[in-house]
């Protein structure tokens, strides 16, 4: 099967490692308010996504929120949607969908990707 990912991709991506907080299980209201977060690593980011892996499967098309951490201490809090997986032998591979949401950073993380230089 050929992988025509990289023929769909919107904006120029960034082959850039980052630490990537994932809320992988967002509690209802009526439970304990404390989620499920899961640490890794991006294997590139972009304006409007990012592609990460992990050791587990996520629904496609769940919409989560993450925490991203370069290594120069900015960070920035915004909220993912899962566009695809793709099965690894040892984990998965997931590309996220950046989305324009209230009480994020998206408009920072936007500024980051304006600028001339890389982020």
């Amino acid at each position: 099967m050929n992988d025509n990912r990289m023929e769909r991709r919107r904006d120029y991506r960034v082959m850039r490692e980052v630490s990537v907080f994932l809320e992988t299980y967002s509690p209802s209201p009526d439970e304990n308010p404390i989620g499920q977060i899961s640490l890794c690593c991006s294997l590139d980011i972009s304006l409007t996504g990012l592609r990460i892996k992990l050791d587990e499967q996520l629904p496609l098309h769940a919409i989560l929120q993450m925490g991203i951490q370069f290594a120069d201490k900015r960070h920035f809090h915004l909220v993912g949607e899962v566009r695809w997986l793709k099965r690894l032998d040892n984990g998965v591979e997931v590309g996220f969908e950046i989305l324009e949401s209230e009480q994020t950073d998206y408009l920072a993380w936007r500024a980051l990707f304006d600028q001339s230089s890389e982020p």
